[in-house]
């Protein structure tokens, strides 16, 4: 099941919302009108090795998130992926593409008068695949799913279960998904509440691996995120991670050249 890290987020990718939304310092404030920047970090969820880091630099107008520019930085400072979100059209699903240089690997979605279409080139000599979707909320798409958790937060920390369809551009398909609390652990040392994210299909759920999302029950921000990631491994195959949106760097990520959460920080280069 191949979602993106900010299924954001889900990112973050990112699943990776309005108001508070990500994980970022308390001294970092929330910009309506202008950018807010964090990074996220990424680990194999399997023996906790650091791989990359994610640098997220957020537009918002009016309180509404417009633009989401994610950088993924590896192990060397180099850029290993690219995103572009646009959610002026749809607060859930946004126009999107991410870009993997090495290998020329692309996704996302567009949007035209009332078509939206998700594309996928697996490789830089690849042809490029297309699907057609309609828009049937309660639907998200990438980081848009954190919006949508935010939109059913009192649902969810209440109890019910949300029903929901994700546009999964890297399956070039819609899947249902359900999401429910799980759990209260803590981040940083401080009280979270834990969504679990899972297939909404009879029996199939036990053979795919769930999502699991930790944010913060008062500023409703994205702490962290267990599951299927969308960076390829050497072998071009997708991995399970962790990132975790820490207040502060890494001291792994510092040794390995992590670019500052300040916006701005990432250039064509790198790190910069």
């Amino acid at each position: 099941m191949r979602l993106s890290t900010s299924f954001v987020l889900v990112t973050a990718c990112s699943l990776a919302v309005s108001g508070s939304v990500f994980a970022q310092s308390d001294a970092t404030r929330v910009q309506n009108n202008g950018q807010t920047c964090f990074n996220g970090y990424g680990y194999t969820l399997k023996g906790g090795d650091y791989r990359y880091t994610e640098h997220h630099e957020v537009s918002r107008r009016n309180g509404r998130i417009t633009d989401w520019n994610v950088t993924y930085v590896g192990r060397q400072g180099q850029v290993i992926a690219r995103k572009h979100m646009d959610f002026s059209t749809n607060p859930t699903v946004p126009v999107y593409e991410m870009t993997v240089p090495r290998t020329g690997y692309e996704e996302g979605i567009r949007h035209q008068g009332d078509t939206w279409t998700m594309f996928k080139r697996a490789s830089a000599d690849a042809k490029p695949q297309t699907q057609n979707f309609t828009i049937d909320p309660p639907m998200a798409a990438d980081s848009g799913f954190n919006q949508l958790v935010q939109q059913n937060f009192s649902a969810l920390t209440s109890g019910k279960t949300v029903h929901f369809k994700f546009a999964a551009a890297g399956r070039l398909s819609v899947i249902d998904l359900k999401a429910s609390q799980t759990g209260t652990p803590t981040f940083e040392g401080r009280p979270a509440v834990q969504f679990t994210a899972k297939l909404d299909m009879f029996l199939v759920n036990r053979f795919v691996q769930s999502l699991k999302l930790t944010y913060d029950p008062d500023t409703k921000r994205l702490l962290e995120y267990e599951g299927i990631g969308n960076i390829p491994d050497d072998d071009g195959d997708v991995y399970p991670v962790r990132v975790s949106y820490y207040s502060d760097m890494p001291q792994v990520a510092r040794q390995h050249d992590a670019p500052a959460a300040a916006c701005g920080s990432v250039d064509d280069n790198g790190s910069g």
